[in-house]
């Protein structure tokens, strides 16, 4: 299979990076990063996360999931079919190498055997992109997610809502005492001809609605990744902000 990939990243009023991103090829965690390039492979994963516990502390969780998540991949050791499994050994791991008062949000996907896998833990999400909408395929595990599967809320107020960034779920030691209570969401689609998949942190869709990410990104998602990057700068975000863009060609 043949991939045109589009990476990014942006600090925002941060005073560090916390998120990190492997996009197939290398691991990022960098104040400003722009990156266009094609790759042809049979197996691909990408992955974002974005950290929390603080200084250090969250640029750790994050830069530790992406790179278990690499190492797995490249081993040939993560699949479809074993991916719970396998964020249950990461989750372990972080037990014994990050500190107690950390953890890190993650999204991505995997693609192999003409299936596209995405999985997610927290907040950062994946989307598939048409040329007519934007379909979400992760799910937020947030207090604000739990208020609209319940029919409390919608997704416009969500939009605007004062405690929307606040996360039940994600991958690293803050998240110890509930890991029995929750679980890696997953979805899973077979590919037919030319697709599209955005993976992103909340630093993007705490200032963008999906429509809004939708029409920037049309008519061609990876020629329009600086457009959508740009956008997102000149707003003003709120955190860090990270996404990948996944053609296949």
């Amino acid at each position: 299979m043949e991939f045109n990939i589009f990476s990014a990243m942006l600090i925002g009023p941060r005073a560090e990076q916390q998120d990190c991103l492997f996009d197939g090829t290398d691991i990022f965690q960098k104040d400003l990063l722009l990156r266009k390039f094609a790759k042809k492979t049979d197996r691909l994963l990408i992955s974002v996360c974005d950290g929390m516990g603080g200084h250090e502390a969250g640029e750790r969780a994050s830069r530790f999931v992406c790179e278990q998540l690499r190492r797995r991949h490249q081993a040939e050791t993560l699949t479809a079919g074993n991916i719970r499994d396998v964020f249950a050994e990461i989750q372990v791991l972080s037990f014994k190498h990050l500190s107690a008062n950390c953890g890190t949000t993650v999204a991505g996907i995997m693609i192999e055997n003409s299936m596209v896998t995405a999985f997610n833990a927290g907040d950062s999400r994946v989307y598939k992109i048409t040329q007519d909408t934007i379909i979400p395929m992760s799910h937020d595990h947030s207090l604000v997610q739990e208020l609209i599967d319940k029919d409390l809320m919608t997704g416009d107020r969500a939009f605007r809502h004062p405690l929307k960034n606040y996360i039940e779920f994600g991958i690293g030691p803050i998240f110890k005492n509930i890991q029995d209570e929750r679980q890696l969401f997953l979805s899973q689609e077979e590919l037919a001809g030319e697709t599209c998949f955005l993976i992103c942190s909340d630093g993007m869709t705490d200032v963008l609605l999906d429509k809004e990410i939708h029409e920037l990104l049309m008519p061609n998602p990876i020629n329009n990744g600086s457009r959508l990057f740009n956008t997102v700068r000149n707003i003003g975000p709120n955190d860090n902000v990270s996404f990948v863009i996944v053609e296949i060609v």
